[in-house]
């Protein structure tokens, strides 16, 4: 268009030339070249139009060029560390191999159950990892063929390589294109090294993972076989000469690798909750001490027996820390648990020690050695000669040391009668285990032998969580009476003084778990259980599992139950305000509600996520069912929004005292339709969250519990009233509950009809006070008047009869009076 406008301008003068010429112009001539003009110009226009556009094409290219090729830069930077990777397969590779010995390795006559175990525990685990690993080269790898991917594409694209006419701009694209071709150089070398090395690093890890898959196979064949023989004799019994022998150092040496490993790689899966264990340790500790402290401050004749909790505050925390905690570990290796159970036992030796009598001092002492004696021997993983003399040694041991200990008469002195349940089990256990282990039976009688310690130990040690327990709820609620800040403002009064009845049921449940942690075809039962309840099931599009439901319902009842847990542990005392340094007050009673809704709320969402179920595929019901909700249930709804208000607004709080219809009553909790109140005859209201917002209420202590006080008496017309008054006003300032700030006044408030009546204006610090004061008050009056000649004067009229002269009654009684 440029051109076509330039040509115009340089032949248009020509043209108006012609035309003045006296000759008449050829107008033929004149239009034919015109268009060629036209023509020209139009053909070099698009011309310069596709090379301008070629160009930019390229300055396009060539800039993506250099932006994938930083991020190829930046990828080669972040990329894997092959040396780390390579010492990782190589750690791997050793685990591997520890895991095989003993099962692929140096078999011997049969395999036993704990090395069935711990191996299979260790291979999943490396399996986990190395998966974990092998996906990290997949993504990298996608994204290394990506930056390629797309670097080819871009050096393919056929307008770089369309040089222009100009002479000189051809020399500057060849420019560009160098510059960039030199930048590019060592980049696409050390993407397609980085590709080799993932490429050899991804075929390690596949030999690898195909390796720990087919020892994770033959682990499986030899645990089914097993268990098909759990009662045939295993090996030779123990009178007869062995058929495989291995050096029982050999033995121990696997045996500890293995162990070591798996502790390892349990303690770092679950680290959060180990870490969350001793955070709970020291909050424990911390309660103890602080329940010690309470003593000590407070007069300790009032709290003779104070427990072993305050004399022993480290050693119970350990004891119901570790007890309890156990159980939110999953799948723990033996090892784990065994470290937990020594320390147990162990901080309750420290507690025994000056408390129970000598005798089940040593009992205790001696049945950990053996204890300790039985975990180190399920520790070794290959059945030799030596451990299984050391196998019996031990439950015969512990048999016979029982069996005496029944037949003597120191079962009086148990402090828990409930540990002679254990002890009988415990009996049976060894003594099977003992026949057993005679006759060629290893495995079952090994998993019998551990099972009879743990029993006793952990059985001892439960019931000595309860008695703990209810020894420091006993001393919390006699020494915590009010709630404070420091606990959190728990209610100890509500708490109760006794263990739930419910916990003694889920240790006893806890109790038969961990026994049944060693009995192998306990664990494959189970493992049928789980595969029935985790089968995906379909209705229509919807797939769902028993295991989701029972997850969904457990969930969701867990956070309703924790809701009514916080509601009932609030305080109900001094709840509506709890002095700080600063003379304010917090209040906890109003966020209970708020509270409440926010852990059903997280407990209803963390439902659906854990059962998997799809939430938006109830969202066209839930707007449905919404506008029926709306309409009909509007009183609800108006109660519920309510209550969200008065939580948030606080024109009541827990433990006010309210004047609603002319009845007074105190805030005892704020729900969420309704509220509940006592009133002062001790009936429990319940008045809805609507009706505290709709109607007028009287709330008379919601900032501060003090309150003005009226009390008006009458004094005869002859009295002194200044006399009356002074002693009036000694009377209210004698008495202590009653504020001298505001000071307390007395006003003459009118002439009655028979009397001059006097009103008494006072404070006092609380209402509950008021009825005492007024009772109290008048008491003194009426004694102070009376020793002070006070009239009080009751009302009285005095009628005066007038006769209307000249009435024939009066003439009668003048009559009558002659």
């Amino acid at each position: 268009m440029r051109n076509l406008l330039l040509a115009f301008i340089l032949v248009w003068p020509s043209i108006l030339i012609a035309q003045s010429d006296t000759t008449p112009p050829q107008k033929p001539d004149m239009v034919k070249a015109l268009k060629q003009i036209g023509v020209n110009a139009s053909v070099e226009s698009t011309k310069k139009l596709a090379e301008e556009r070629i160009t930019n094409r390229q300055r396009v290219t060539l800039e993506n060029i250099r932006s994938v090729n930083q991020q190829a830069k930046i990828l080669l930077k972040r990329g894997i560390d092959t040396i780390s990777f390579n010492k990782f397969l190589t750690a791997a590779k050793h685990s591997l191999e520890t895991a095989k010995d003993g099962i692929l390795h140096n078999k011997g006559t049969s395999q036993t159950q704990r090395n069935l175990d711990v191996s299979a525990a260790i291979l999943n685990e490396l399996y986990a990892r190395i998966s974990d690993k092998k996906h990290l080269l997949q993504n990298y790898s996608a994204k290394v063929t990506s930056l390629n991917f797309q670097i080819d594409s871009l050096i393919s694209d056929p307008s770089l390589y369309t040089f222009p006419d100009d002479s000189a701009d051809v020399v500057h694209h060849a420019k560009r294109m160098l510059v960039t071709a030199m930048e590019m150089s060592p980049i696409d070398s050390a993407l397609n090294k980085a590709t080799t090395l993932i490429e050899e690093q991804q075929l390690k890890t596949d030999l690898l993972l195909f390796d720990i898959n087919s020892t994770r196979e033959d682990i499986d064949i030899y645990s089914s076989h097993l268990a098909s023989q759990s009662f045939s004799n295993e090996f030779p019994f123990l009178w007869q000469d062995p058929i495989f022998s291995r050096p029982l150092k050999d033995i121990i040496r696997f045996s500890i690798a293995k162990e070591t490993i798996l502790l390892r790689f349990y303690m770092e899966d679950h680290l959060i909750r180990i870490l969350f264990m001793f955070l709970l340790l020291t909050g424990s500790w911390y309660f103890f001490k602080s329940l010690r402290k309470q003593l000590q401050a407070a007069a300790q004749q009032q709290y003779p027996n104070a427990g072993l909790v305050t004399v022993h505050p480290l050693a119970v925390s350990v004891v119901i820390t570790f007890s309890i905690f156990q159980f939110l570990f999953a799948n723990p290796p033996f090892i784990f648990n065994f470290v937990l159970w020594l320390a147990t036992v162990i901080s309750l030796a420290i507690i025994f020690r000056n408390y129970i009598s000598v005798y089940w001092q040593r009992f205790w002492i001696f049945i950990t050695l053996l204890f300790i004696l039985a975990g180190i021997d399920n520790m070794i993983l290959q059945a030799s000669r030596p451990e299984r003399y050391f196998t019996l040694l031990i439950s015969i041991t512990g048999s016979i040391y029982i069996t005496t200990l029944l037949i003597s008469k120191k079962k009086a002195e148990l402090k828990e009668k409930k540990i002679l349940y254990f002890i009988t089990i415990f009996l049976l256990f060894e003594i099977s285990s003992s026949l057993l282990n005679l006759f060629g039976r290893f495995n079952i009688a090994k998993a019998l032998m551990i099972s009879g310690y743990v029993s006793l130990i952990m059985g001892i040690v439960f019931l000595w969580v309860i008695r703990l327990i209810d020894e420091g709820l006993v001393l919390a609620s006699s020494i915590y009476r009010q709630p404070s800040r420091q606990l959190f403002y728990l209610n100890f009064e509500r708490v109760g003084q006794r263990t739930p009845p419910i916990f003694y049921i889920i240790l006893a449940v806890g109790w038969l778990l961990i026994v049944a942690r060693n009995f192998y075809h306990l664990r494959i039962y189970s493992a049928s259980v789980n595969n029935f309840v985790t089968m995906e099931r379909t209705i229509g599009d919807y797939k769902y599992s028993i295991a989701g439901i029972f997850i969904f319902i457990f969930v969701l009842f867990c956070s309703l139950f924790l809701s009514r847990l916080v509601s009932y542990f609030a305080s109900e005392q001094d709840t509506s305000g709890v002095s700080n340094k600063r003379g304010k007050t917090f209040s906890l009673g109003s966020w209970i509600l708020v509270i409440r809704i926010i852990i059903i709320t997280t407990g209803l969402i963390l439902a659906f996520a854990a059962a998997g179920i799809p939430i938006d595929k109830f969202a066209i019901i839930i707007g449905a069912l919404s506008v029926g909700v709306g309409l009909g249930l509007q009183g609800l709804v108006n109660n519920l929004v309510s209550g969200l208000i008065i939580s948030f607004e606080r024109p009541v709080n827990v433990g006010d005292v309210i004047e609603i219809n002319g009845n007074f009553a105190t805030i005892k909790s704020i729900g969420f339709r309704s509220s509940i109140a006592r009133s002062i005859d001790g009936a429990n209201l319940i008045i809805p969250n609507g009706d505290l917002l709709s109607q007028q209420l009287t709330n008379w202590t919601m900032h501060n519990h003090l309150r003005r006080c009226h009390l008006t008496v009458g004094v005869a017309y002859n009295t002194e009233i200044d006399q009356a008054k002074l002693l009036l006003i000694e009377i209210l300032k004698a008495d202590e509950r009653i504020l001298t700030t505001p000071a307390p006044d007395v006003f003459f408030k009118e002439f009655g009809s028979s009397s001059i009546e006097v009103e008494l204006i006072y404070w006092i610090r609380d209402l509950k006070e008021y009825l005492p004061v007024r009772s109290d008050t008048i008491s003194k009056v009426f004694n102070a008047f009376r020793k002070e000649n006070i009239t009080i004067p009751f009302p009285q009229q005095d009628i005066h009869i007038k006769n209307n002269p000249g009435s024939k009654n009066e003439e009668m009684a003048e009559g009558n009076e002659g």
